[in-house]
């Protein structure tokens, strides 16, 4: 009796936790201030090695905050903060003496040697549906700065356990060089730089 009254109060809960779908709308959720969930967010990149395949990798430290204007999404503002060491890909022995491929990454193509953060501040965002965008801002690592530029989409909006979340998928570009990054360009690993991110954010409490 005890483990069916316990399963039927679980399935309950789990009714009423997951019950309502989020929507495709922007002000389904209030304005305030929304955290990055690193649980629920990957930041992935790919360069092509040499021309014979995309080799891929993400990062493992995000953080960032969202100060979201619900009546004048254009309004909200964006920052986001990678640790530029946290590199995440396939295993391989390092080219260059360091610990492993993923340091070399770090240190030879990011500069996380001497500038240990990746940060993005955004200046502008563009509405051009109701559900996407674009997002204008300020991207800085290996100690440069420059400015891109993100298409962004709106994936959900909502509450979910109790708490109002709001998620986005964003893809672009970047040329490296433009940062200085210049690392095995010689040996023909690409220089643009192919970028998706999935972020889901939490209303703080």
């Amino acid at each position: 009796m005890a483990l069916a009254t316990l399963s039927a109060a679980s399935l309950a809960f789990l009714a009423t936790a997951f019950a309502a779908q989020p929507a495709s709308d922007p002000s389904a959720v209030p304005s305030g201030t929304y955290e990055l969930d690193p649980n629920h967010t990957t930041v992935v990149f790919g360069v092509s090695h040499a021309g014979f395949s995309t080799y891929r990798g993400s990062f493992t430290e995000k953080s960032g905050t969202l100060e979201w204007n619900a009546e004048d999404p254009t309004q909200s503002t964006l920052m986001v903060t990678l640790g530029a060491d946290s590199v995440d890909s396939p295993e391989a022995e390092s080219h260059s003496g360091n610990a492993d491929f993923q340091e070399d990454i770090s240190i030879n193509a990011l500069g996380a040697d001497e500038h240990p953060e990746i940060t993005f501040t955004s200046t502008a965002l563009e509405r051009t549906d109701e559900t996407s965008g674009i997002v204008t801002g300020d991207l800085t690592f290996n100690g440069q700065t420059a400015e891109i530029q993100m298409p962004v989409t709106l994936v959900g909006a909502g509450e979910m356990m109790g708490g109002q979340r709001i998620g986005f998928s964003g893809t672009t570009t970047l040329d490296r060089t433009k940062w200085g990054s210049e690392a095995w360009t010689d040996f023909g690993i690409g220089t643009e730089v192919a970028v998706t991110i999935e972020a889901e954010f939490t209303l703080a409490q």
